[in-house]
């Protein structure tokens, strides 16, 4: 079967002198490698870039902020529920929570602002101190740089700060720590201020977006490709191969569910670096496993692509990755779905799925990651020496839709947030070595 759309997409004009384009202005969820409305649980993983969730964020032996550069202006981790994390760390900027944090042996780069309880065992703050407007712990971890400023009690053992000073609003009490190197004010008054991002507005952003992206004609040709023949609902053959072309500077394509959850299967995309492509998935179930993605740009080894035309990835002897020119161009629209389940695949483009929970293990996605919540299921694995393992939750590596090159005159121009950027290669752990059907890690 083909699904082949002639009729003409048609971007709103901006009126300027200067400029016939055309806008799509991103939500800024897209501002934040994931963004996750609701709950967030999660392990032995990573969000290499922002993360945001709106609900309580449940994490152990997992970082945040890979590869962010270090701005400790601004936070990197947004929660607004509470924080439990175990084992792992913030980078690039600070941590703004609105309930409680607790946190066990966690590296923070920047600052940590909670509006509620902060007990932090082990670990260290490098760089800005705690802000809470509750009382405060402090239990074998240390402020490297940085004060810290409690409307409540602070309590302090085998522990405390190398530079600043306490300020506390009750009692402050220290057991074999280091309350500073000036002497402690108590103030029934103080006041501590903590800004935490609108999710509400922030989700009906987006959820509109996406209703917006559905509703737009569609423009590009969808080929399902069942062995040597074009599927059918009689096709003798399963569905392997998902072909997405587009000539157009915005290309919109259509499926359902019912296919583009077909296992053992390739998506090839046939659509130039300067477009953008959102590809709109109907349904309320979604699974997406065992799959390849090739793009027909290159047929030869370069560092884009291995020689049949797939992704190179994370690549265990040269250890580099695509830079993003042909991902960030991709996005994947889950109109309706409400349950999304993603493994064993690495996903090349972004995912947009406001309504759905994500169950999502045993791979990754190279762009933003945007859901109603995450849960990472207890599945088992078995290495290649046979021992059983319970799968990681799939990384959230640090791409993003929009941030490409678009030629001028074009039907489209991106606006968000911080602007475009490349990213740069880096040594992967061994949590990205997962049991991929078609990728090598």
């Amino acid at each position: 079967m083909k699904l082949k759309a002639t009729a003409a997409f048609a971007a709103a004009l901006i009126s300027s002198p200067l400029s016939y384009a055309g806008t799509i202005e991103l939500s800024q969820a897209f501002n934040y490698n994931a963004f996750i409305f609701n709950d967030f649980s999660g392990e032995r993983s990573d969000v290499e870039g922002k993360l945001a969730v709106g609900g309580n964020l449940t994490v152990e032996d997992f970082d945040v902020g890979l590869l962010l550069p270090q701005d400790l202006s601004e936070s990197s981790l947004y929660v607004g529920g509470d924080l439990s994390f175990s084992r792992g760390k913030v980078n690039g900027g600070q941590t703004t929570v609105s309930g409680m944090v607790e946190a066990s042996y966690v590296e923070f780069a920047g600052a940590v602002n909670s509006e509620s309880f902060v007990s932090i065992e082990g670990g260290s703050v490098s760089s800005g101190g705690i802000n809470s407007k509750g009382d405060v712990s402090l239990v074998d971890a240390g402020i490297r740089q940085g004060d810290i400023d409690a409307e409540g009690s602070v309590f302090i053992k085998s522990s405390g700060l190398d530079d600043g000073s306490v300020t506390y609003g009750n009692e402050l009490i220290v057991e074999n720590g280091n309350a500073g190197t000036s002497a402690s004010v108590k103030d029934t008054t103080n006041i501590v201020d903590v800004e935490n991002l609108d999710f509400t507005t922030m989700k009906n952003e987006v959820i509109a977006q996406s209703k917006d992206f559905a509703a737009r004609d569609v423009n590009g040709i969808t080929t399902l490709s069942c062995g040597s023949q074009t599927c059918s609902e009689s096709a003798s053959s399963p569905i392997d191969t998902i072909t997405f072309s587009g000539s157009d500077d915005v290309n919109i394509f259509s499926i359902d569910s019912a296919w583009f959850s077909a296992a053992d299967k390739d998506i090839v995309y046939d659509f130039s670096t300067t477009s953008i492509n959102i590809i709109n998935v109907f349904g309320k179930e979604v699974e997406l496993f065992n799959t390849g993605f090739f793009n027909t740009a290159f047929s030869q080894e370069n560092s884009y692509f291995r020689e049949n035309g797939q992704y190179r990835d994370n690549d265990n002897n040269e250890n580099q990755r695509h830079d993003g020119l042909y991902t960030n161009n991709i996005l994947f629209n889950f109109v309706d779905a409400t349950d999304v389940t993603l493994h064993a695949v690495g996903v090349k483009g972004s995912v947009l799925a406001p309504y759905a929970e994500l169950s999502f293990y045993n791979g990754h996605i190279d762009g933003n990651l945007i859901a109603s919540s995450l849960v990472t299921p207890e599945v088992e694995l078995k290495n290649d020496k046979d021992e059983t393992y319970l799968a990681p939750t799939g990384q959230v590596n640090n791409y993003r839709f929009g941030a490409i090159n678009v030629s001028e005159p074009a039907s489209i121009v991106l606006l968000f947030g911080a602007g475009c950027f490349m990213l740069a290669r880096r040594k992967k752990t061994s949590r990205d070595s997962v049991n991929l059907k078609r990728e090598t890690f």
